[in-house]
C-alpha cells in the first residue's frame, strides 16, 4: 500500500513538475533568418520586450561568422506565446522565430531504413520517390567501397515526422520497379 501523501505536498510536488516541465520544454525558441549583422546583444535586446530572455545565443562557424540562427530562452514560456503572435524583423530583415524542438522529439521517426533496393537505385531516385512522404533532408544508397554497386539498403531522412508514419510496414513502396521495405530508426541516446 502506497503510503499516505498530504494534499498539500502532492500538490506542490504537482506544480513542481509542471514548472519545470514548462520551462524546459516550452520557454526555448529557434530564431531563423537572422541578418549577418545582428549579435547576441541586439538579438536580446529585441526579445526583451516580450519578456525576461534567460540566455540567447546566435550560433557561429569555426570562424566566428554568424550562422544566421539562434536558440534563446524565455524565464516565463508565455513570452513564447507572446512572440508567436505576429511576424518580427530585426537589423532591416524579416526573421522567423518558432519553438525549439527537442533534439529527441525533432528526430524521432524523421529517419528510415529502406531495404531490398534495386541495384539501380541512386540517392536522387530515391530521395524523388519519398519526396512524396515528405520533405527530404538526406538521402543516402549504401554502397559497396571496392565495386561502387549498392549494397542493396539506405537511409532516408526527413525533415520533420509529420507526414512519414505512413512509411512504417507499408507493403506496397515499389522504388525503381523493385518492391522495398521501410522501418523508422530510434535515435541513440
Amino acid at each position: 500500500m502506497l503510503p499516505y501523501a498530504p494534499q498539500r505536498t502532492l500538490r506542490h510536488t504537482i506544480r513542481h513538475l509542471l514548472r519545470h516541465w514548462n520551462t524546459t520544454n516550452c520557454s526555448k525558441m529557434f530564431v531563423g533568418g537572422l541578418s549577418w549583422d545582428t549579435n547576441d546583444e541586439s538579438l536580446r535586446k529585441y526579445f526583451s520586450d516580450f519578456g525576461e530572455v534567460e540566455d540567447c545565443t546566435i550560433l557561429r562557424d569555426q570562424d566566428g561568422r554568424s550562422r544566421g540562427f539562434a536558440f534563446l530562452t524565455f524565464r516565463d514560456p508565455a513570452s513564447v506565446n507572446a512572440v508567436m503572435c505576429r511576424e518580427h524583423v530585426l537589423d532591416g530583415k524579416t526573421i522567423d522565430p518558432k519553438r525549439a524542438i527537442p533534439r529527441e522529439e525533432h528526430l524521432r521517426n524523421t529517419r528510415y531504413f529502406v531495404g531490398g533496393l534495386s541495384h539501380a537505385t541512386t540517392s536522387d531516385s530515391m530521395r524523388v520517390f519519398f519526396s512524396q512522404y515528405g520533405k527530404v533532408v538526406d538521402c543516402t544508397v549504401m554502397v559497396d567501397r571496392e565495386s561502387g554497386r549498392s549494397k542493396g539498403f539506405g537511409f532516408v531522412t526527413f525533415e520533420d515526422a509529420s507526414n512519414t508514419d505512413q512509411l512504417v510496414g507499408q507493403a506496397n513502396l515499389i522504388l525503381d520497379d523493385k518492391q522495398v521495405r521501410s522501418s523508422a530508426l530510434i535515435p541513440s541516446g
